[in-house]
């Protein structure tokens, strides 16, 4: 299960130096905290855009209110892909994997952006 979230409107955003340390230290924190769901720790792909990989069970609602209480009033869009992955050694970083779940993922934030929808979901 691939998760990938952006900050919405992140140009407009007062303080954004601040803000992308802030999630740094919020990634950081996740990585810790939910290590026993993680497969491939979040990292910042692009941006204020960040993603990481999760046990195809894990329960990303956790990791969504973890995100959500960290960031405060600072909202993000989420997409969601779940499905097989192909490039399966875990040692690499998430933005070096590849699969149906990560092109759902993608998909799914687009759609997310597009709509204005806060959580997209796309299964295989």
């Amino acid at each position: 299960m691939t998760i990938i979230c952006d900050l919405k409107r992140s140009r407009k955003l007062i303080n954004r130096e601040k803000i992308q340390y802030r999630l740094i230290d919020m990634l950081k924190a996740a990585n810790i905290l939910f290590s026993h769901s993680i497969v491939a720790p979040f990292i910042i792909t692009i941006g204020d855009e960040w993603e990481g990989l999760l046990r195809y069970n894990s329960d990303y609602s956790r990791i969504l209110q973890f995100f959500h209480r960290q960031l405060g009033e600072i909202d993000f869009y989420c997409g969601i892909g779940i499905g097989p992955v192909s490039i399966r050694n875990f040692e690499l970083t998430v933005n070096q994997l590849d699969g149906p779940s990560f092109y759902l993922a993608r998909e799914a934030i687009k759609q997310a952006k597009r709509f204005n929808k806060a959580l997209v979901i796309k299964r295989a």
